[in-house]
């Protein structure tokens, strides 16, 4: 027994794997080995090897960069968990769980992401919740009162890096939101890499001044126009994508948005009786605690202290207590005997991301300890909208 990555003359057995698992890639099987090709680097796929080395179950750990409060973290995104039926409830898919943090931070990825098939499954290697999607189903009419404003146009190939700006200016105001390079973009927002759906529009908003403010990426079918993704960096340009929307109304009957849970499209309507559903989403893990702490960047207006104990069963290195300071945009971490204050890996990790706010964990007992060390901790972890739109 041996767990070991993945070589490429083995990727047929991770097809077989990955198939199996989730059916619905049966429908695409003729273009999953080319996406393992294309887009899955080599070291990537973490395999438990039985007795006689086959593999029988797996994992991938697909890097990422992501924001969080402006800065760039490399992040671990664990994707296709996979064992066969016949070795099942053995503990492998464990092994390799815990196999795959003490890569994650020799590789300095220290935060991890990942889509659960179950909350708590993964909740015991220390992932937890930390997103929400807002879906709204909006029918065409409820659209109508909405005038041209700027111009829209098309997209053109030529015209990607607009779309990054706008982009990033909107990721940097959300937790967890991906750095996009240009593969990401094209293969995976402005097309879907198994082609799943009818083909992907996009087109760009303009105000008067010619200024890029906004965009739109969707798809129609069935009399549904699907939002792929709407990002608009003022009113102006929330309101002329809206009536772009309002313009296929005799196309489609609704249109479909998943997007970030700080949207109030509704105040927006003059009749605000649309669908909304808040509904959970993916989990995200600290993978390392000092690491994901020093790579943030801080205001020069913070002057705090405050320490805290983090259990962490799972990886020995959060497992301890820390002091942290922070003065001048500097931060010191120390590990000492015990915090001030106390909480499991799954909340810190909540906390560390704003998903979660301190006075939300301190009253429902996730953070125990000394209240005035919460209004410490508060200075630097603030409420944010996590979003991430390129799942894996």
């Amino acid at each position: 027994m041996a767990i070991r990555f993945v070589k490429r003359d083995d990727y047929e057995r991770v097809i077989q794997l990955d198939t199996y698992c989730f059916p619905w890639l049966n429908d695409f099987k003729d273009k999953v080995r080319d996406f393992i090709d294309r887009y899955v680097p080599d070291e990537a796929i973490l395999g438990y090897y039985d007795e006689s080395n086959v593999l029988s179950a797996m994992l991938f750990i697909l890097p990422f960069e992501i924001y969080i409060y402006g800065s760039i973290f490399s992040m671990g995104g664990i994707a296709s968990v996979s064992s066969m039926p016949e070795t099942r409830h053995g503990g492998k898919v464990a092994e390799l769980l815990k196999s795959s943090l003490r890569i994650m931070k020799e590789r300095g990825q220290a935060v991890s992401m990942l889509g659960p098939f179950s909350y708590e499954f993964y909740r015991k290697y220390g992932w937890e919740l930390g997103f929400d999607r807002l879906n709204y189903t909006i029918p065409a009419e409820n659209l109508d009162g909405f005038k041209k404003i700027g111009n829209i146009k098309p997209f053109e190939e030529k015209d990607l890096d607009i779309l990054n700006d706008i982009y990033t200016e909107y990721a940097k105001r959300h937790n967890c939101c991906t750095v996009r390079n240009k593969i990401l973009w094209t293969d995976f927002v402005l097309q879907d890499p198994y082609g799943r759906n009818h083909p992907r529009y996009a087109y760009i908003w303009f105000n008067d001044q010619g200024e890029p403010r906004g965009y739109i990426v969707y798809s129609i079918r069935d009399n549904r126009l699907n939002i792929t993704e709407m990002i608009y960096l003022d009113q102006e340009a929330k309101d002329g994508l809206l009536w772009f929307l309002f313009v296929h109304q005799s196309q489609i009957k609704e249109v479909y948005w998943s997007t970030a849970p700080d949207e109030r499209l509704h105040l927006d309507f003059p009749n605000p009786r649309i669908k909304m559903e808040l509904s959970p989403w993916m989990m995200f893990r600290v993978v390392d605690v000092k690491g994901a702490l020093i790579n943030r960047r801080y205001s020069g207006d913070i002057d705090t202290y405050f320490s805290i104990s983090i259990y962490d069963p799972n990886a020995e290195w959060n497992n301890k207590s820390f002091s942290i300071t922070i003065k001048d945009e500097n931060i010191e971490v120390e590990e000492i005997d015990s915090g001030e204050l106390s909480c499991n890996i799954q909340t810190f990790s909540q906390i560390f991301t704003g998903y979660v706010t301190l006075k939300e964990a301190f009253t429902r007992r996730r953070l125990l300890g000394n209240a005035s060390a919460v209004e410490k901790m508060e200075k630097i972890f603030e409420k944010s909208y996590t979003f991430n739109n390129n799942p894996f």
